[in-house]
C-alpha cells in the first residue's frame, strides 16, 4: 500500500466529512428541508441510472434484474416489516400506524454503496490510466451523497451528535472497503462485483422512490425551486459520470 493510495483514501474521507457535515452548519425548518432533500432524490437517481446500472450490465448481462430488486426488496422490507414502530399516540389503536425509519434504511443503503466505492478505488488504483479519473469521479460525488445522507438523517429528526458521530463512521466506509479490497479481494470476479454494484444501484431506487420522492410530492412548498433541485442532483451525478470518462 502505498503513499499515493493513502492519500486518494484520505482525499475521499474529507470529501466525505465536507459533504455530511455541511447540512448542519445551518437550522433548517421541516420544510426548509424539502430543498435539500429533493436534491438528495437526484443524486441518488442519477447514481442509479448514470453510474451503477451502466457499470453492472456488461458483466451480469440478462441477469442483470435479479440483483436489481434484491436491493430494492432488501430496502423495502428492512422500512415495513423491520424498522418500524407503532406511533405513541396509535398505541390505543392496536399499534396499527407505524412510523419508517427511513433515515436508517437510507443509511444502510447509502453505506454499502460507501464500501463498494472503496472497491473501486482499490482495484482502478493499479491502472495508472484509470486510477486518477475514478478518484476523480468518485470524490466529486462524495460530497453530494453525504449530503443527501444527511439531509434524509435530519428529515427522520435525527439529533445532531448523533449524526456527525454516525457520519463518521459513514465517511470511513470507503477507506475501509478500499483496504479490505486492497488486502482480500483483488482476485473477485466481475460478475460477483457487478451483482454488488446492481444490488446497491437497487437500494438507491428503493430510498429515491419510496423515501423521497413521497416526500418531494406531498410539499406545496416552493414547487418550483423543488422541482429545480431534484433535476440539479440528476445533473449532478450526471456530470460526476462525464468525470469517469462514461
Amino acid at each position: 500500500m502505498t503513499l499515493q493510495f493513502i492519500a486518494y483514501l484520505l482525499a475521499v474521507l474529507g470529501a466525505e466529512i465536507i459533504g455530511g457535515l455541511s447540512p448542519l452548519v445551518r437550522d433548517w425548518s421541516y420544510r426548509g428541508l424539502i430543498l435539500p432533500v429533493s436534491f438528495s432524490g437526484g443524486v441518488l437517481l442519477g447514481a442509479a441510472f448514470f453510474e451503477m446500472i451502466p457499470d453492472s450490465a456488461p458483466a451480469l448481462g440478462p441477469h442483470l434484474g435479479v440483483p436489481l430488486v434484491a436491493g430494492f426488496l432488501m430496502i423495502f422490507v428492512l422500512e415495513n416489516f423491520v424498522l418500524v414502530h407503532p406511533h405513541p399516540e396509535d398505541a390505543a389503536e392496536h399499534g396499527q400506524a407505524h412510523h419508517i425509519h427511513f433515515g436508517l434504511t437510507a443509511y444502510v443503503g447509502i453505506s454499502f454503496h460507501n464500501l463498494l466505492d472503496g472497491l473501486a478505488i482499490s482495484a482502478t488504483y493499479r491502472s495508472p490510466a484509470l486510477g486518477s479519473a475514478v478518484l476523480m469521479a468518485i470524490v466529486f460525488h462524495k460530497v453530494p451523497t453525504a449530503f443527501a445522507l444527511t439531509s434524509l438523517l435530519m428529515l427522520d429528526r435525527w439529533r445532531r451528535a448523533s449524526i456527525v458521530f454516525w457520519m463518521s463512521l459513514f465517511a470511513l466506509a470507503t477507506p475501509v472497503g478500499a483496504i479490505v479490497t486492497w488486502l482480500f479481494l483483488h482476485d473477485a470476479s466481475s460478475v460477483m462485483l457487478a451483482g454488488a454494484v446492481a444490488l446497491s444501484a437497487g437500494s438507491f431506487l428503493a430510498i429515491a422512490t419510496s423515501d423521497i420522492l413521497p416526500q418531494i410530492s406531498r410539499s406545496d412548498h416552493h414547487r418550483a425551486a423543488t422541482l429545480t433541485a431534484l433535476f440539479a442532483g440528476l445533473g449532478l451525478s450526471w456530470l460526476s459520470r462525464l468525470l469517469a470518462g462514461g
